[in-house]
Parts: C-alpha cells; sequence; structure tokens
C-alpha cells in the first residue's frame, strides 16, 4: 500500500543531521496524521523521532518514542538497537550500551546490512577506546573500514579513516594517523557529504597540531572545524569543536575567549546531557579559573568534573582531569594534594597504553618529589625520558603543517605536485622534528634557557670540570618577588613578556662558561664560577643588582626585586641535588630574614627533621593520632561546672607527644585544619552528648571559614551525635572578624539560627572594634589569658582596670565573660570580685582525655550556662 508519508518522510531524515530540531517537530506532526496506510511507516517515524530528540538532547523523549516502536524490518531493528545503546552509554550505563551495540551488530550482519553493521561498530570501537582497549578498537575499525569499502560509501570510508587517527593520536602513533589521514584527504573529491568530511579532517589535523605542541595552528584548525559544523547544522561537534578551540586559547594566554567558548560548549552539553564533554569544559574552565586565583571555584569544577569522567567511563577523559587536578595543586603550592591524582592517572594510563599521558604524569610526579624525595624524582625522570625517546620517532610536526597545507588543495593536479614536495621534504622533516621535541626535553620553551632537567646535568659537568681546573663553581638560586600580581596586573602575556625580559638581563651579566636556567614559573638557577668563595659571591650580588633597574612591559614601567640563596662546590655539597638542597635553604633564609642575598650556613637537617615532622601531621588524621583532652569551664560564683573546652592534642608513635604550638599553626598554613577542624566537632559533640546538658566550647580557624561548608559541618557534627545546637559554642577570634567581616557575619548568623553559641576568643589583644562587636552575634567574650598572667606578675592596676573594662562592656552587651589561664586561689578571688562569671584553668582543672562532669556536678544541679 503506497505511504502518503513517503516524501515528508524522506525529507525528515535529510535534515536529520543538520537541523534535528526541525526533522523532530516534522515527524511528531506526521504520527499525529497516522494511520497512513503503510504498515512500517509509524515505526520509522518513531525511529526518526527517537533519533532527532536524542541529537536534540532529550533522552527521556527520546526514549518514549522508542518505548512505540515495534521495528518491522532488520534495519529499523538495528537502528532501535543503536539508539538504545546511546541512550544507555549518555546516562552512564556502559555495560548495557555495549550489549545493545552487539546485538545490534549480529543482527546487521545475518541480515547482510553492511552499512548497519559498520555503524554498530563504530560505536562499539569508540566504547571500547573510551573503556581503555584501544588495540581492540583499532581492529574493529579496521573491520569497518572493510565494509565501507564494499559498501562504496567514501563518507563512510572518511569517517572509519579519521576514527582510527583519533585512537593512533591518543596512543602516540603520529606516523599513522599521518598516513591515514593522507587517505582520508585523498577521498575527499569523491565524497557527497563535503561538509561532514571537511569537519572530520579540520579536527584531526586540529588534534596533530595539538600533540605537536603547535597550539596557534590548533586552534586555527578547531575554530575551521567549529565553523564547518554550525554551517551543517551539527550540534555535537559544535559541541565539540568549540571544546577545542576554547582548550587551545586557554594555552595561548586568550582567556577571555576561552571562557567564553567553554562557556558556550558547557551550556550545550548541559542541554544534550553530554556527559564527558561536561567534563572536558569543566577542566578546562577550573584551569582558568585558577590562573584567575578563584581557587575555591576552580577546586570545584574540578570535582564536577572528575565525577562526571569517571561516571562517564572514559578513560581519556579521566586522565586530562587527574593530570589537569594536579597541576593545579602543583601550581598552587599544594603538593600533599597532587600525589593521590598522579598516582591514580599514571596507573590508568599505563593500564591503557596512553603514552603522552605516561609521559606527563612522570614528569609531574619527578617536579612533586624533587625537593622531598629526589631519588624518586630521578626515577620519574628517567621514566619520561624513556617514554619521550618512544615517542620522538613519531613526532613529524612539519609533516603536520604540509598536510594542512594540503587539505586546502583542490585540484588534483595540485595534490599530486604536494605529495611530491612532502616525499621530497620528509626526511628533512623528521630531523627537525627530532631536533625540536630534544629541544623540548631540555630547554624551557618561553625563555630558551636550559630547563631543570639539562641543568642538572650542566652542574654536574660544570662541577666536574672546575675542580680540574683549579676554579669553583657556586649555585645561586634566584626568585622574583611577587610575581603573581604582576601576572595578575598584566595578564599571562605580560607576565611572559617580563620574564624574557629578566633572563635577558641575567643572560647579559654572565661571564663565559657560566650556565643560567629556568627552573620554575619565577625561579632562575644561575651556576657561578671564579677562584674564591667571595668572587662568586660578588657576582651573584651583580646579577641581582641588575633586577633594580624598571623593566617594560606593555609600554608600562615594572619594579622587579629578588632573593638569593647561594651554596658553594664542595662545601655545601658534591652532587646536583646536594648542591640545589642547599641553594634551596639558604634562599629560604633570604626570605624570611627580608634579606636580598644569603648564604647556605647548614640547617639541612633540621629541614628534614621539618618535612618528616609535617608529613606525619599530614597523616596523623587517616591514623587516629590525634585525641580530645577537656577543661573545664568553671561558675566563678557558685563552683559549678558550666561547661568544658576541647583542646586538640596529636601524640605519634615516632615522634612522641608534639605541642599544639607545634602542630596547629602547620595544620593552619597547610590547610589540614579544616579536615582535622571537621573530625574535632563531630569528636566534641559525640562526647558532649553524654554530658547531660553541659555544653562543650570548640576553638574555630580562619581557613574554616574561608574554606569548606562550616555551617554543613556543624549541622553533620550536631545531627549525628544527637547534641542539642544549645549545647555547642564555638570560639573565634577577634582578627577572623577583620580578614572577612561579611563572611563571618553570614556564618554567625547561620549558627545563631541553629541555635549555637559563638564565644569571641582573646579578646583585648586584638582589634576590639566595639562597632563591629556591637553587630555581630556572639554570646560571650573571654579574656585573653596575658591579662589573668598579669595579675600574677604584679602588674594589678593596669591589668585589673582592663578586665574590668571588658567586664562593663559585656555586661551591657548581655554578653558572659571567660578568663582563661587562672593558676591559683588569689587569681580566682580576684577575677570573681572584678564580675567575671567564668573561670578556666589549671587551678580547677588540668586538660584530660576522659574528663566527665559528673564528679564536678552535686546531685541534682544542672550545670549549664
Amino acid at each position: 500500500m503506497t505511504c502518503a508519508h513517503t516524501d515528508a518522510r524522506q525529507h525528515a531524515g535529510q535534515i536529520l543531521k543538520t537541523d534535528p530540531a526541525d526533522c523532530l517537530a516534522l515527524t511528531q506532526a506526521l504520527l499525529e496524521d497516522l494511520p497512513c496506510g503503510a504498515p512500517d511507516c509509524a515505526a520509522d517515524l518513531c525511529l526518526l523521532a527517537a533519533d532527532a530528540a536524542l541529537r536534540c538532547g532529550e533522552r527521556d523523549l527520546s526514549s518514549a518514542f522508542l518505548e512505540q516502536v515495534t521495528p518491522t524490518t532488520a534495519g529499523g531493528h538495528v537502528r532501535s538497537l543503536l539508539l538504545r545503546a546511546q541512550l544507555a552509554q549518555g546516562s552512564g550505563q556502559v555495560t548495557q550500551a555495549a550489549v545493545y551495540v552487539q546485538r545490534a551488530a549480529q543482527a546487521a550482519r545475518d541480515a547482510g546490512l553492511r552499512g548497519e553493521e559498520g555503524d554498530a561498530l563504530s560505536l562499539l570501537a569508540q566504547m571500547q577506546h573510551r573503556a581503555g582497549k584501544s588495540n581492540e578498537a583499532l581492529h574493529l575499525l579496521a573491520r569497518v573500514l572493510t565494509l565501507r569499502q564494499a559498501d562504496g560509501n567514501v563518507d563512510a570510508e572518511i569517517r572509519a579513516l579519521c576514527d582510527q587517527v583519533v585512537i593512533l593520536n591518543s596512543q602516540g602513533r603520529l606516523r599513522e594517523s599521518l598516513e591515514l589521514l593522507d587517505a582520508a584527504q585523498r577521498r575527499l573529491p569523491d565524497c557527497t557529504d563535503p561538509l561532514e568530511s571537511a569537519l572530520l579532517v579540520h579536527a584531526n589535523l586540529g588534534v596533530l597540531h595539538e600533540q605537536a605542541g603547535q597550539y596557534g595552528a590548533a586552534h586555527a584548525q578547531f575554530t575551521q572545524a567549529l565553523d564547518v559544523a554550525q554551517r551543517a547544522g551539527n550540534q555535537p561537534e559544535s559541541i565539540t569543536m568549540a571544546l577545542k578551540a576554547g582548550g587551545m586559547a586557554h594555552k595561548l594566554g586568550h582567556l577571555d575567549e576561552a571562557a567564553e567558548l567553554l562557556t558556550v560548549a558547557l551550556e550545550g552539553a548541559r542541554e544534550m546531557g553530554s556527559t564527558n564533554e561536561q567534563s572536558t569544559a569543566l577542566q578546562t574552565l577550573g584551569m582558568i579559573l585558577a590562573a584567575q586565583g578563584r581557587g575555591p571555584e576552580a577546586a570545584e569544577a574540578f570535582q564536577e568534573a572528575e565525577s562526571l569522567a569517571e561516571a562517564s567511563g572514559d578513560v581519556d577523559r579521566q586522565l586530562e582531569i587527574l593530570l589537569g587536578r594536579a597541576t593545579h595543586h602543583l601550581d598552587h603550592q599544594q603538593p600533599t594534594l597532587a600525589g593521590a591524582p598522579l598516582k591514580r592517572a599514571l596507573m590508568l594510563a599505563e593500564q591503557a597504553e596512553r603514552t603522552r599521558e605516561m609521559l606527563q604524569a612522570h614528569e609531574l610526579l619527578a617536579q612533586l618529589y624533587e625537593d622531598d624525595a629526589p631519588r624518586e624524582a630521578i626515577a620519574h625522570l628517567k621514566s619520561a625520558a624513556h617514554l619521550s625517546d618512544q615517542l620522538r620517532d613519531v613526532v613529524l610536526a612539519q609533516q603536520a603543517r604540509e598536510l594542512t597545507t594540503q587539505a586546502e588543495l583542490s585540484s588534483a593536479r595540485r595534490a599530486v605536485w604536494h605529495e611530491r614536495q612532502l616525499r621530497l621534504a620528509s626526511e628533512q622533516a623528521r630531523t627537525d622534528a627530532i631536533a625540536a621535541l630534544d629541544r623540548e626535553r631540555f630547554y624551557d620553551d618561553l625563555t630558551g634557557l636550559p630547563n631543570r632537567l639539562l641543568m642538572r646535568v650542566l652542574l654536574s659537568q660544570v662541577a666536574e670540570q672546575t675542580t680540574r681546573g683549579g676554579q669553583g663553581v657556586s649555585v645561586a638560586i634566584l626568585d622574583i618577588h611577587r610575581f603573581k600580581q604582576v601576572n595578575d596586573a598584566l595578564g599571562p602575556a605580560g607576565g611572559d613578556e617580563l620574564l624574557r625580559a629578566v633572563a635577558g638581563r641575567l643572560k647579559a651579566g654572565l661571564t663565559k662558561g657560566e650556565v643560567l636556567a629556568r627552573t620554575g614559573s619565577n625561579e632562575f638557577v644561575v651556576l657561578l664560577l671564579g677562584e674564591t668563595l667571595e668572587m662568586r659571591e660578588r657576582r651573584a650580588a651583580t646579577l641581582l643588582a641588575a633586577l633594580r633597574e624598571n623593566f617594560r612591559v606593555h609600554g608600562l614601567p615594572v619594579s622587579v626585586q629578588g632573593s638569593l640563596g647561594i651554596a658553594h662546590h664542595p662545601h655545601d655539597g658534591t652532587d646536583p641535588d646536594e648542591l640545589l638542597r642547599a641553594a634551596h635553604i639558604a634562599l629560604d633564609d633570604a626570605r624570611e630574614q627580608g634579606h636580598a642575598l644569603a648564604r647556605y650556613q647548614g640547617g639541612g637537617e633540621e629541614r628534614q627533621a621539618t618535612l618528616h615532622f609535617e608529613a606525619a601531621l599530614a597523616d596523623a588524621l587517616n591514623q587516629g593520632e590525634f585525641d580530645l583532652h577537656y577543661q573545664p569551664i568553671t561558675d566563678a560564683a557558685s563552683g559549678l561546672v558550666r561547661g568544658a573546652e576541647a583542646l586538640l592534642r596529636w601524640h605519634n608513635p615516632e615522634l612522641g607527644f608534639r605541642s599544639p604550638a607545634e602542630f596547629i599553626p602547620v595544620l593552619e598554613r597547610t590547610g589540614l585544619i579544616v579536615p582535622v577542624g571537621a573530625w574535632v566537632l563531630h569528636e566534641a559533640c559525640r562526647r558532649a552528648s553524654t554530658w547531660g546538658g553541659v555544653p562543650v566550647a570548640v576553638n574555630l580557624s580562619a581557613r574554616q571559614f574561608q574554606q569548606g561548608d562550616l555551617l554543613g559541618t556543624v549541622r553533620s557534627a550536631l545531627q549525628g551525635s544527637g547534641l542539642p545546637p544549645e549545647c555547642l559554642k564555638l570560639e573565634i577570634t577577634e582578627s577572623l572578624m577583620i580578614q572577612s567581616p561579611e563572611r563571618v557575619q553570614e556564618i554567625l548568623l547561620g549558627l545563631r539560627q541553629m541555635g549555637v553559641q559563638v564565644m569571641l576568643d582573646d579578646f583585648g589583644t586584638g582589634y576590639s572594634n566595639l562597632s563591629l562587636l556591637r553587630n555581630i552575634p556572639v554570646s560571650g567574650l573571654k579574656i585573653d589569658r596575658s591579662f589573668v598572667t598579669a595579675l600574677e606578675r604584679g602588674e594589678n592596676a593596669s591589668a585589673q582596670a582592663m578586665i574590668r573594662a571588658i567586664v562593663q562592656l559585656s555586661e551591657a552587651l548581655g554578653l558572659d565573660t571567660v578568663a582563661e589561664g587562672v593558676e591559683h586561689a588569689e587569681e580566682h578571688q580576684l577575677l570573681r570580685d572584678l564580675g567575671v562569671t567564668l573561670l578556666q584553668g589549671y587551678h580547677f582543672a588540668p586538660p584530660s582525655a576522659t574528663w566527665n562532669p559528673e564528679p564536678h556536678c552535686p546531685s541534682g544541679v544542672v550545670a549549664a550556662v
């Protein structure tokens, strides 16, 4: 029977790729016009509608149309299975998606449908590659290529070739990638869909340029591919190419353009429900936010990107996220947070045979361990060098440039001529590519100076030569002050220009045989020669003085200051690691003491002990080494217990008991105070829940207000322990209110709404801003122990006057007062007479892990504030 919708169905199929929204609207209208008389019309229209809805990102609607489908043909059955596979894959059900695809491939093979079998195998290869089974994916794509060639479908043949290129690129097999792209381009004149084929070629050329480090050329190719995708109405590819172009703009330092492209891509990916593209966009946006100094927002973007990548099961996405996150932590001086993602990335890269990612992971691990574990750093550098050698023979950067030109040739005659030119230039291209790779391994790409790896080699050689020649060598490390502020003010391009200018001025001051290297973002190393130590120290001072004259960046004068640490061979060390470690210690001394130049004076053992201390502290929470001791807070008049303060203690099996004065500043500096503080809150609330209504006081750190979700942590501690909110008192310092008054006030209001009280600790020694005190919701003041100590030293008159003033202020504002550090009965009596209501100190009880309020509370008396 003739179908009344035949022409309309054909038109819907033609516009499916270019305009899926119109295709969806048309098929929905046709479905409302059924029945039309043809038995297979409804099934075909439902499949078209499901496909169009999926391309528009309307997954629920696509699934609803598929539920209505009862395919009447083998082709319809295969299409239905493939659409179900794509829906399952998009929602993270990777195993179920693979089952659908395998069923589709078998059904197409049984029916002799080569085109549909190729579609199924292509999708299965993509899934295997994302799961890390890249070699299996390549075998499948070889079968797909055979099917396409047998079917005479040139457009599908080009797609199959480019799908293989994507996998070979990820494995670092660029020579084979170039050969396949060359074959794809030779088929372009015979294709029937030039826009889609051009999109594939431009996209893959962009990937080749990106992997060769030619970011400008890659940006141009991805931008062209984005334009082609938009003209073709291909929304998924438009999202992908916007991601790629945005990524290259980021690498080139065009942050505004990058952010715009990536935001568009992220919005489109969310509309389409594409988790992989969302994770990629969030990853690069996180890097941009980090470069702009917006650390918490960057961390949120990284975390969301990693969660999406893990859910998708895509190995390449996971590697990109893990390596990017580790780089972010290293750039922001957070090495303890970089180790775990780097180790995970290396393991994944090795399992999935991702050579480039293995190389990057080893290089970053070498950077991570450089100071604390030099032997491990050297081992990773050796692994990186070996992997770089493997990649060297296949990176043909010049051929990629020539191939880009070939893509623009339209006539067969010019194509033949260009192919001949490529063959003639291939040997030179290989030589140039190898030289470029060697230079990239050993030289800083921004300044052209030797990098850290080459500097170590040169230091060994120079030390040996000068020992034989009677001269001496010293290692000087120079650090530019406030470089981040300069970079923020002038932008990445301005920062780069300043670094090149600094390198040029330092290099101009070198004498014959001396070496200058760039080893960090704002760090330079100089190998200085001279017969005496004093002579080499004068040379170092001269180089440092050369920076005092203003630089000009973007036409603006820029003042540069620096610190320099110097170590001498062989007095301070005989091998590169010892000398560099000594010079770094000297540099730290120069910065801490406010000097421009400092010579190594020893202290390596103390530094190692400090590193050991910090490493043990970083693992203390996981090892259960922290404990809480409780000291009672007593009513000055009645002697009843009104509460207790929780005080953090640390005992390490190797280091023993350590003073809070030692470890709490380290927790603050490293940011570990946030997770440790959360543990303190939960443990203190759990313990206080057994005290029958006696409140517990917990100190809060400024970091807990600035990072993390403090309100959420408090709420969790209360709910998990069952402690009433009025039985929790939180202590904050005056300085915290001055640093972040708006954020602190917002959090304090949230705590008050919960019913939690807040005390102002160490009152009287900070800013004592009375206006601020009047406006923030605190319930009491804790008088700093220095006033109580002054009473003991005999400085009674001034100390009593200050305490009396604080008590009067508290009474006027309706606040409690607590005096801490009470050691003697005389102090107890005097403070009570001055009007202080609550007292705390060794006079009443020392802090104890086993303290509980029962012995201090007479029967029938409720000890509550």
